[in-house]
């Protein structure tokens, strides 16, 4: 069993991770999915979705959620739902921060979030001359 994870994000952001993370992993594991949050088709439709995704997702070890940024509707929107699940939300979800959770994901939820958010942290320098 692994953690399952869920990345919310406005329009196909979150499948152009996945496809990303899969050229640099070889491979994308199971029970990893994307949801295109798009409010024109429906709030509703969304929260479908999402729910649906999460369910998948979860194979008995939780659920990390991934969205993209704080406040926004997707956060929004995953974050009234989380007490349905065993499932923990991180925003600011970026390609370090998927590639650490793919690797992690045999570890307890607990540890993957926090591996994930450490790589978050670490993925954002400032370079200049």
């Amino acid at each position: 069993m692994s953690v399952g994870v869920v990345i919310v994000t406005h329009g196909k952001t979150g499948e152009s991770l996945l496809d990303e993370a899969a050229f640099i992993l070889g491979e994308i594991p199971s029970n990893i999915f994307a949801v295109a949050f798009n409010q024109a088709g429906g709030v509703n439709s969304s929260l479908g979705l999402i729910s649906s995704s999460i369910q998948q997702a979860d194979s008995g070890d939780g659920v990390l959620v991934l969205t993209d940024l704080i406040g926004a509707s997707p956060c929004n929107q995953v974050a009234d739902m989380l007490d349905e699940f065993h499932a923990v939300m991180v925003t600011g979800a970026n390609l370090s921060m998927l590639i650490c959770a793919c690797n992690y994901r045999s570890n307890t939820l607990e540890m993957v979030v926090r591996k994930v958010v450490q790589s978050g942290k670490r993925s954002v320098k400032i370079f200049q001359k």
